[in-house]
């Protein structure tokens, strides 16, 4: 017994200090903690930074400096205890942050109806608007909250790192300690990326799910667009195809309007038209395809109602 004991103390002496060598070794070849294999999204200097570290929605954008309001929309003109119109919130990813749609159908519906603000953040997933909206869009408390719905909006939430004067912020998926992730190179750089598609559709489907509890409550609209990868659909990859099926099958398992605008998308690629705001970059719109879908909207009615 004593010399199995001994054996075990030596072994798991040997595993730690085999493991603090290699964590040695991740951080020397890696100094600033950038570690691609972590599935590094990106990594910017801390004082050039819009958005802060947030332990639910894993970044928020910094509000009441920058381009961002108190109420976590683009700065405008509108004044919140001063309600023009119909106020309207777009909520989304870049999408709905880089504003073509918006300005599209400002053009319009024009400005003597109705406001409206935006809450679009960069990279957003569908749990990450909505915790911007319980916490700050809720504010300004709006008439009708439209959701640009994109495939991307299927990512996990991220991770984010401060450290060395870096803010990074990381995409490894759902099923890991976020408390060895931030403090182990070799966490990181050892963690497999697991396929996590069935979580990560879950957390969309309890985002709607609450999202149209909330907004019910409220009694504020709810509508959802959605928008299509800038390419024609019969190139499409596999998980692109899934995320539309899915999203769509959610939007009617929870009675969600929606509007589709895939068909305006490809009737545009069929005359040869340019869909995409750079060439190559198939998840934004240019401001051809943005008018398109402005007028598809408002010939059905978006902002209306029914």
């Amino acid at each position: 017994m004593k010399r199995f004991l001994l054996r075990s103390l030596l072994a798991l002496f040997g595993l730690v200090v085999g493991l603090l060598a290699a964590e040695i070794g991740v951080r020397v070849y890696y100094p600033d903690g950038g570690i691609p294999a972590a599935h590094l999204e990106s990594s910017s200097a801390e004082e050039h930074t819009s958005v802060h570290e947030d332990g639910e929605a894993g970044y928020l954008p910094v509000l009441g400096r920058g381009e961002y309001d108190l109420y976590g929309c683009l700065k405008n003109e509108y004044q919140v205890d001063n309600k023009r119109g119909t106020r309207l919130l777009f909520i989304g990813d870049s999408v709905t942050h880089r504003a073509r749609l918006v300005n599209a159908l400002r053009k319009l519906y024009g400005e003597a109806k109705y406001e409206y603000w935006n809450a679009g953040v960069e990279s957003f997933n569908t749990r990450q608007e909505l915790v911007l909206y319980r916490r700050h869009n809720v504010a300004i408390k709006p008439d009708h909250v439209i959701l640009t719905f994109h495939n991307n909006d299927f990512r996990a939430t991220p991770l984010v790192v401060r450290e060395k004067g870096q803010f990074k912020v990381y995409d490894p998926g759902m099923s890991l300690n976020p408390w060895l992730f931030e403090r182990s190179y070799l966490y990181r750089w050892a963690w497999p990326r697991t396929d996590d598609r069935q979580g990560r559709a879950r957390q969309v489907l309890e985002s709607l799910a609450e999202f149209k509890a909330l907004l019910a409550q409220q009694k504020v609209r709810f509508s959802i667009v959605l928008v299509p990868m800038f390419k024609p659909e019969s190139t499409w990859d596999k998980s692109e195809k899934w995320s539309r099926q899915q999203s769509q099958e959610y939007f009617r398992q929870l009675g969600l309007p929606y509007f589709d605008m895939l068909p305006i998308m490809e009737a545009a690629l069929q005359e040869a038209k340019e869909v995409t705001e750079t060439p190559g970059d198939f998840f934004h719109p240019n401001d051809f395809i943005a008018q398109q879908f402005a007028r598809e909207l408002h010939g059905k009615g978006l902002l209306e109602g029914p």
